[in-house]
């Protein structure tokens, strides 16, 4: 009798040419991965890989890479941003990560890491980075899953693994703190764990949770908190705002222009670039082209309605609402698909009733639309229209007052199989007009309309049409030059907005301890705005004031996204206040909001702009990092307020 060990198994699995065949012959099913003395996870990922590519043989050493443990601590860990005493105290081992504060530490890190050779493919380099295994698939598991994992990994009842999380606040903690702190066995490799990740969203509801148990079961506490991080994809590296150090990364790379990655990546993502780039070189970045249903980020509008220096130009009311694309695509048969796509690419179309209806009615086999999701409200002295935040509680189903939504158009990116982005303004809003027209002449399950306009020939013509809109209830105007082209993913300069308030997109990167013993008042007392630096290799947001938090529902929905979202780092900061001096604790710069304002103010000794009277407007749920307001525009808005 031979004993077959689990090393001689391993190497059969992964030498079978035709896995299928080769599972059946030894009496199992095909869909049946359970084999003797090998981990699960691994069985998954070969069994993966080789379906992927049914032909070829999968040697064992395809998983051979630097450990998942190095992985965390050399590169996920300095890029979280975890304060050093923090991370001692997650993982109950001493801590000393080298500090990325500034974005040129940062790329270093990032060429050295991709760089050098640590068993891992330039694909799965990028995915790491992006903290993203499922390369822009759903991993099909979410909070509450993980939840039922953990109560079955650590034999506790529900209400147990709830209070602990409530104490914690971080799931991911709560997974690291039920890990042996170091592992002693054999250590994964990291190849294994992003090839067993990316095979998760195949996988049925049972699989996955096997799974996940299989990798938690080789786990240390490092390892189980950023594996949870990666499945939950929230690993908080923050590269929302340093999209173009990847660009930069990738064009280095393959030896190709920066400006033609980053044009791909704004039709795109960063991991199907790469892909592209390794499977068909340069050449293949022509491949990538806007297409309906492949959502992009849509152009954005500058600040200041006193830069108009070109006329005549375009002049539209400004919505307060939500900003969407919708795509519509068809096929010879008719059947017809539709999607409606956030600022940050997330498809909207099952929260907004009856826009699915709307969409597959444009008169045309396939179109991507840009324009603003709105809404009025009917008062005591009439209908007005309602505010962000009004649009937003509606769709989340708790309304202060019912909210009639109405969709506004107001550009063509692509019709009938034709991209439009390259086509002036005039052109596209021309083709928007025939598109449209027809639908306004018949009732849709989502009213659509023509985002309306004028022609202004000077300053003048631009203030009487911002104080028109403005009586209507309007937010304002954007101007727009009817020559310019469509700008994807890019704050356009020559869309300029203009509100009557001031008012800026930042980021809360802290909060100070609440010192009030109101039961209403929340863990936070204030919080620290910072707008996105533009000084080259300095910090990548600068702090610009303190600001207290809104309503105590809209405060407490703060406190819940920092708290479950694990955005503190554990660094402590000291803020100064009227009533002296404030503890606090800093976040990752991950939740942005709207700051209203008074004026802004330069300090004589250091020359750094912060606000006067700033107060929170509303949370930007559809908003990233990446979109926050620069220094810059503060600086050009301080111009604008000394010259004015």
């Amino acid at each position: 009798m031979k004993i077959i060990t689990q090393y001689e198994v391993q190497d059969w699995y992964a030498g079978a040419n035709d896995l299928a065949s080769s599972l059946k012959s030894i009496g199992m099913q095909s869909g049946d991965l359970s084999l003797p003395e090998m981990p699960y996870h691994l069985q998954v990922a070969i069994s993966s890989l080789a379906k992927a590519d049914p032909s070829a043989t999968i040697p064992i050493e395809r998983f051979s890479s630097i450990s998942f443990f190095s992985l965390c601590k050399g590169l996920f860990l300095p890029l979280s941003g975890l304060a050093d005493q923090r991370a001692t105290e997650i993982f109950g081992f001493a801590c000393q990560s080298k500090s990325i504060a500034s974005t040129q530490a940062s790329t270093q890190l990032i060429e050295t890491f991709l760089d050098t050779d640590v068993g891992l493919s330039f694909c799965q380099k990028i995915a790491c980075l992006l903290g993203d295994p499922f390369e822009g698939r759903r991993s099909m598991f979410r909070r509450d899953s993980l939840l039922r994992l953990l109560q079955s990994v650590s034999l506790q009842a529900r209400g147990d693994v709830l209070d602990e999380l409530t104490r914690v606040g971080d799931i991911a903690i709560v997974f690291a703190k039920h890990a042996n702190v170091i592992k002693q066995t054999e250590p994964l490799t990291a190849a294994e764990v992003l090839a067993a990740l990316n095979a998760m969203p195949d996988l049925t509801a049972t699989n996955r949770f096997d799974l996940l148990r299989s990798l938690l079961e080789r786990c240390g506490r490092m390892e189980a908190y950023y594996l949870v991080k990666l499945v939950l994809r929230a690993a908080g590296f923050g590269f929302e705002y340093q999209g173009p150090m990847l660009a930069t990364a990738i064009a280095k790379q393959f030896n190709v222009s920066t400006e033609s990655v980053e044009h791909a990546i704004a039709l795109t993502d960063p991991i199907n670039v790469a892909k592209v780039l390794t499977e068909h070189g340069p050449q293949g970045l022509r491949a990538i082209q806007l297409k309906p249903l492949s959502p992009v980020r849509p152009a954005l509008a500058s600040v200041g309605g006193e830069q108009i220096a070109k006329f005549p130009v375009w002049v539209e009311r400004k919505y307060d609402g939500i900003r969407l694309l919708l795509h519509k695509a068809s096929d010879v048969t008719g059947s017809t698909l539709c999607g409606a796509y956030t600022r940050n690419r997330k498809d909207w179309l099952e929260l907004i009733p009856g826009l699915d209806r709307t969409i597959a009615m444009l008169p045309a086999a396939n179109a991507i639309v840009d324009g603003e999701l709105f809404g009025t409200i009917l008062d005591l002295e009439g209908p007005r229209p309602a505010s962000v935040y009004e649009v937003f509680a509606m769709l989340q189903g708790e309304p202060v007052r019912p909210v009639t939504l109405k969709f506004a158009a107001f550009d063509l990116l692509y019709m009938n199989n034709v991209d439009l982005t390259s086509q002036p303004l005039h052109q596209r809003r021309a083709a928007l007009s025939t598109l449209i027209s027809p639908m306004l002449q018949q009732p849709t399950p989502l009213p659509i309309l023509f985002a309306e306009g004028q022609l202004a020939n000077n300053k003048e013509d631009v203030n009487r049409f911002f104080h028109h809109f403005r009586a209507q209830g309007y937010e304002g105007i954007i101007a727009k030059d009817l020559l310019g082209t469509y700008h994807v993913a890019t704050r356009d300069p020559s869309w300029i907005k203009r509100k009557p308030e001031i008012t800026l997109d930042l980021v809360i990167t802290g909060g100070t301890m609440a010192v009030t013993t109101k039961e209403s008042a929340g863990m936070f007392g204030s919080y620290v705005i910072a707008a996105r630096s533009v000084t080259p290799g300095g910090a990548p947001f600068e702090i610009v004031g303190d600001v207290a938090g809104l309503d105590v529902v809209r405060d407490r929905q703060i406190q819940n996204d920092v708290m479950q979202r694990g955005l503190l780092t554990g660094r402590k900061f000291e803020r100064q206040s009227a009533s002296g001096t404030r503890p606090g604790w800093e976040f990752s710069p991950q939740i942005v909001v709207t700051v209203k304002f008074e004026g802004i103010i330069r300090e004589n000794v250091t020359g750094k702009l912060s606000l006067r009277d700033p107060k929170i407007a509303m949370i930007r749920a559809d908003k990233t990092a990446n979109e926050a307001d620069t220094t810059q525009a503060m600086d050009e808005l301080y111009l604008n307020q000394r010259l004015s």
